[in-house]
């Protein structure tokens, strides 16, 4: 029996989560560096967005809640733009303040994770435009 994609999606979101909210406590509690800490959290927060989208889509919700959908595509697509704003901030200031590479206070660290924020709102997007697509036919036939 073979494993179906959303279940792989499921599992991949879920250790995201847990990632992300991780970094966020071990930034903020042992290395007490909130920017690294700030992006973790927000990336666990849109890998948790992304588990409900995943969730919500094997469960059958969204054939009655396509405008959620549109919600979640246009929260996906600006906190891409956000992620791609903070990881070139975050790369330039710690280019230009010459910190070292192996420091868990550096801002390359914040840098990491505002990539790893940015694939997780790609994610989201992506999914987000995957499922209303298949709905497609059906926001046709209801208004809601």
């Amino acid at each position: 029996m073979a494993v179906k994609k959303t279940y792989v999606s499921i599992g991949y979101a879920s250790f995201g989560v847990l990632m992300g909210f991780s970094a966020f406590l071990v930034w903020n509690v042992a290395y007490g560096q909130p920017w690294t800490a700030a992006m973790g959290g927000l990336s666990g927060v849109l890998a948790l967005w992304a588990l409900i989208t995943h969730v919500m889509y094997l469960q059958d919700y969204w054939r009655t809640w396509l405008k959620g959908l549109k919600f979640f595509f246009a929260m996906g697509a600006f906190f891409c733009l956000l992620a791609v704003i903070a990881f070139f901030t975050f790369l330039s200031i710690a280019i230009h303040n010459k910190e070292s590479l192996s420091d868990p206070r550096s801002l390359y660290l914040s840098s990491v994770w505002s990539f790893m924020t940015l694939k997780w709102a790609f994610v989201l997007t992506l999914s987000a435009h995957r499922y209303r697509k298949e709905f497609a036919d059906i926001s046709i036939l209801s208004d809601f």
